[in-house]
């Protein structure tokens, strides 16, 4: 019997054992089971530290180093784009300047001023010509006629100094004035920028021949003085009075019209033009004699187009200047056609040079050979003074 027990004991103990490592076994696939489960489920899904590291960063594209530079390039192409631009467009139009703006204020303000004077009939600002050119505007001023030098004077520095004040001289007006004054017409260009003694002195410089001349006018800033003393009876003493800067003068006298132009510096050549004139006459009671710093050009020698210049017609001209060392000229031109008109033909010349204050021909062929025969028959008419 104990026996029969103990087998039944060691049969139920079998069988328990058995059980748990079942259970054991169950319970470590079901283990397993979930284990799988959560390796699976966490190769569907991501921490939310992992969602920020593989986002993108939008604050740190912007300022990426290839995008500043981008900017930066970009930015350098407008400016240069834009200087070219504004540079371009200045020199089509000139007046778009802040300096001419500021010109064209001034020149309102002068207006102004002038507008107000008892001597001024009228007062005119001329600004598109100033704005398309760039130059500064202009204000055209016509004074009552028998307005005196010194009151004009007075009149341009006060307008300076109520126009410009205190400027430094960067700024300019140009004002012409316009009126007649004891037997002279005055048309002269005057640029206001310097002090009030500069424009005393540049007026009384300009307008010194007022009385003496019938007009004298400069239209505008680059253009020379230009003085006409009119019909005279003789050469005015002031013809060869040195004015500084690049000077026109001219007179008509005995039906021959004369113009006399200076160098640069003003100085003019002193030929006698009485007497060229009296040796012109012979050959024409009309004609044109032209003084272009050191070169004497004559036209009008010619009255019949079939013979042309003959000696007996430019001789004695050539006679009136035969010192052309004393009257300071280097070059005689004697036109060889027929003057018709009032135009003048400048196609055939016959030219003579000086030479240690001798004329000789200065072509050659059949141009020289009659030049060679005027200088021959002008030395005939010498020997015959002598």
């Amino acid at each position: 019997m104990p026996d029969k027990q103990t087998d039944r004991d060691q049969r139920d103990s079998s069988t328990s054992l058995s059980s748990a490592r079942d259970q054991q076994v169950a319970g470590g696939d079901e283990a397993a089971t979930r284990t799988d489960s959560r390796s699976i489920t966490s190769g569907k899904s991501h921490s939310p530290s992992e969602h920020q590291q593989s986002a993108p960063s939008h604050s740190r594209g912007i300022f990426k180093p290839s995008r500043i530079a981008l900017v930066v390039i970009l930015s350098a192409l407008l400016g240069v784009v834009g200087y070219f631009a504004y540079n371009l467009t200045v020199l089509f139009n000139p007046g778009l300047e802040p300096h001419s703006f500021e010109e064209r204020s001034v020149a309102r303000a002068a207006a102004k001023h002038l507008r107000h004077d008892s001597h001024v009939s009228s007062v005119q600002v001329f600004e598109e010509e100033s704005y398309n050119s760039g130059d500064a505007p202009t204000v055209s001023v016509h004074l009552k006629d028998g307005t005196s030098i010194d009151t004009a004077t007075a009149l341009l520095s006060s307008t300076r100094d109520e126009a410009l004040g205190d400027d430094d001289g960067s700024t300019q007006i140009a004002i012409t004035l316009k009126w007649s004054v004891e037997g002279t017409a005055i048309n002269v260009f005057f640029l206001i920028s310097a002090s009030s003694h500069d424009i005393a002195t540049n007026v009384q410089h300009d307008l010194s021949l007022v009385g003496e001349a019938t007009s004298i006018q400069r239209p505008g800033e680059t253009s020379p003085l230009q003085i006409d003393y009119g019909d005279v009876t003789t050469p005015p003493s002031s013809l060869t009075t040195p004015f500084g800067s690049l000077t026109i003068k001219t007179f008509t006298m005995n039906g021959w019209k004369v113009t006399s132009t200076s160098n640069t510096d003003g100085q003019f050549s002193n030929p006698p033009f009485d007497q060229i004139i009296t040796a012109a006459r012979q050959a024409s009671p009309t004609g044109t004699i032209d003084l272009d710093d050191d070169t004497l050009s004559i036209t009008g020698l010619v009255t019949d187009e079939n013979k042309g210049l003959t000696p007996e017609a430019a001789a004695p001209v050539v006679h009136a200047v035969v010192n052309c060392q004393a009257a300071k000229l280097t070059t005689l031109q004697l036109n060889g056609n027929l003057q018709k008109g009032l135009s003048t033909d400048n196609d055939y010349w016959l030219t003579f040079t000086c030479n240690n204050g001798t004329w000789t021909p200065t072509h050659e062929s059949t141009r020289g050979q009659d030049e060679t025969t005027i200088l021959n028959k002008a030395a005939e008419l010498q020997m015959t003074t002598v």
